[in-house]
């Protein structure tokens, strides 16, 4: 699969100079497009203090901040920003009759071969693709924010993304970018926000029914799920916790808070039925072949720890 080596990025605001920046850093050219001049004038003064910061933590070296500064180019000129461009990246406000007014006029003054991708982290590509006459060439890259600091991209499939441009896209930030990638199929939120705003909600609902303060809240995810996701994430600790558990607290929620949201997956509950409860029957929602569930659970402990001491966690106070 060939590298991509010019690339453009539409909308020079946070998101938009940080992914500039990511491209700059892989090696690429980058036109950075802005309808605020007063943005690109001070935009590279931006960049550069974020290449410092990165310089300061040893994930770069000095000498290598200039030469990235020197491949992004501020350009005013929509035209003249996309018309060369492998790959044109939207950064704009989360509207999506603007994205789609800014797909259009990119599609028409770009080639057909230029890929086109949305840093959406909610619209889904589908809706944003309505009205374009190539919805083919359209790819939805969720970027987490500082882009130059997070490490995943969540890479979306609208309904009529062309697979090529769906496997270049993952190629380029992968390999090019050095970044992690996740792929989905397309809805609104995707992944990460879907997630996202199931805790939040939850979270909202203890304040709202008085179960516990924000600050207690925050602790539980922090000093807690936080470093259990962090780790296993929330799929891989259903294996440790044991499935046949799982079912059973599925089970007395949904019944308990007359909750929907709590009844059990027919996919879980048609694991659990083929006895495969997780680590300590060596296969659950994942497999552990000849591996003791006692090794498991001692190489468990042993990454909490120091996953804790990394963040300054002990397990006594």
């Amino acid at each position: 699969m060939s590298i991509i080596t010019k690339t453009t990025v539409l909308g020079a605001g946070a998101m938009g100079h940080g992914i500039a920046q990511v491209f700059a850093q892989a090696g690429c050219s980058v036109q950075l497009f802005d309808i605020d001049e007063q943005i690109l004038k001070h935009v590279k003064e931006q960049i550069e203090t974020n290449l410092q910061f990165l310089a300061k933590f040893e994930l770069l070296l000095d000498d290598a901040i200039h030469p990235i500064l020197a491949r992004i180019n501020p350009e005013p000129d929509f035209d003249a920003a996309v018309s060369d461009a492998e790959l044109i990246l939207e950064a704009v406000p989360e509207r999506l009759d603007l994205k789609q007014e800014v797909f259009s006029k990119a599609e028409k003054a770009s080639s057909k071969g230029t890929i086109l991708a949305s840093t959406t982290s909610v619209i889904r590509v589908g809706d944003i693709a309505e009205g374009l006459k190539t919805p083919e060439r359209l790819v939805g890259t969720h970027w987490m924010n500082p882009p130059f600091v997070l490490p995943l991209v969540e890479v979306i499939r609208g309904p009529k993304s062309a697979e090529p441009a769906v496997k270049r896209v993952t190629s380029f930030l992968e390999k090019q970018c050095g970044k992690r990638t996740i792929t989905c199929n397309d809805t609104p939120g995707f992944i990460v926000n879907r997630l996202a705003g199931a805790v939040l909600s939850e979270a909202a609902k203890l304040i709202e029914e008085g179960i516990a303060s924000h600050e207690e809240i925050d602790r539980a995810w922090k000093e807690h799920l936080g470093l259990i996701f962090l780790q296993y994430g929330p799929f891989g600790n259903l294996d440790y916790i044991g499935l046949d558990v799982i079912v059973l607290a599925a089970k007395y929620l949904a019944w308990s808070l007359q909750d929907e949201r709590y009844q059990l997956p027919k996919w879980l509950e048609e694991i659990v039925l083929k006895g495969d409860l997780g680590v300590k029957t060596g296969k659950g929602i994942y497999e552990y072949p000849n591996q003791s569930p006692d090794v498991l659970r001692e190489k468990r402990a042993r990454e909490l720890l120091e996953l804790m001491q990394q963040v300054g966690l002990s397990p006594n106070r």
